[in-house]
């Protein structure tokens, strides 16, 4: 029996074209072939569909040294610098560290967890990059601190017509922040880079473990506490947000909470400590480029003021040293919070 066939694929339909004389035996085996090849040729035609459309443009903002800009990339970004180390910290939590480019404002050993995939990123830049080094590992999107990208840095108006997409997570940002900001900016993150199944497995986790620890820390009566980051005549502290809600988890209240500045970050004044008669000195330390570790020159400085002799916490010698990285937002603020309320509370 002499038989005439053809078959062809248009987007993903399976035709046969033409059949001459088949006998009823051979019309059921090739109709059977037809359907196993169209059947074959749809799930191709599907995954592939699916690939194509697994991205979905998201839309996000970002104010910069004054100007706000507003971003949606039309695929996945997939080349990443980070300019801050917080920032840093938050994408290789994500596994994004394939993506990375550039790192740079290395201010502390970083953590521990992520490592491996840190040391495999180039190093841009101990401070902020030059204009011409950022450009030149062809970035198409970059995060960090909002100053990162003011003229302190890389200035925003030159790098975003550029094709650069900026996001600065609101938990370092806002007044308002709290852990849910930063779980939040966690799945931003996944949405714009297209890996909400790993942000949303990293925040159940890291809910999880926030319960826990909460769970396991003692109903301490409230005490009060002075953030002393720097000074220039003026103590530079914290306000409001992300590191004042953190500290409420464990029964400490910031002193400077509250003082209306719509900032997190700022310049305070000595008046206010004296005045609010802290029970506890919270000191962040840096061990990257800015020193190697500023702790015994901060309490040598607050001791060697005469008005903050009558300040309990110096009276008492009641201080508190901790890495910055532990006291914003980020992987190790979390891990932090039951060794902080020990210290804090129990310390004699």
């Amino acid at each position: 029996m002499y038989l005439v066939w053809n078959l062809r694929y248009y987007r993903s339909k399976t035709v046969l074209l033409y059949f001459y004389n088949p006998d009823e035996e051979m019309m059921k085996k090739l109709l059977l072939g037809t359907l196993v090849i169209s059947a074959l040729f749809s799930v191709t035609a599907t995954a592939e569909n699916k690939t194509a459309q697994a991205y979905v443009p998201v839309e996000f903002s970002a104010e910069l040294d004054g100007n706000e800009y507003h971003f949606k990339p039309e695929t996945s970004p997939q080349r990443i610098v980070s300019l801050s180390q917080i920032t840093t910290e938050m994408l290789l939590a994500l596994d994004l560290g394939d993506r990375m480019v550039g790192t740079a404002f290395l201010e502390e050993p970083i953590y521990p967890p992520v490592k491996a995939a840190y040391d495999k990123i180039p190093v841009l830049a101990e401070k902020w990059p030059s204009y011409e080094v950022f450009m030149s590992v062809k970035p198409d999107f970059a995060t960090g601190w909002a100053n990162s990208f003011s003229k302190l840095a890389l200035e925003a108006n030159k790098i975003v017509p550029e094709g650069v997409a900026v996001y600065v997570p609101e938990s370092m940002t806002s007044p308002k922040a709290d852990v849910n900001t930063y779980f939040n900016d966690m799945l931003k993150f996944g949405e714009i880079f297209g890996v909400q199944e790993t942000a949303e497995k990293y925040v159940a986790a890291e809910k999880e473990k926030l319960n826990t620890v909460i769970s396991q820390i003692q109903a301490y009566p409230e005490k009060t506490a002075f953030i002393f980051d720097s000074q220039d005549g003026k103590p530079y502290t914290f306000f409001d947000g992300y590191t004042s809600e953190m500290l409420k988890l464990i029964s400490v209240k910031n002193i400077f909470a509250g003082k209306n500045t719509g900032k997190t970050w700022a310049v305070g004044n000595w008046e206010d400590v004296i005045m609010s008669d802290p029970e506890v000195i919270i000191i962040p330390v840096y061990k990257g480029f800015r020193n190697d570790d500023d702790y015994d020159q901060k309490v040598a400085f607050i001791e060697s003021m005469p008005e903050m002799q009558g300040v309990k916490a110096v009276k008492n010698k009641n201080y508190i040293k901790v890495n910055l990285s532990e006291l914003v937002p980020g992987p190790r603020s979390i891990d932090i919070l039951p060794v902080l309320a020990k210290e804090i509370h129990e310390k004699p």
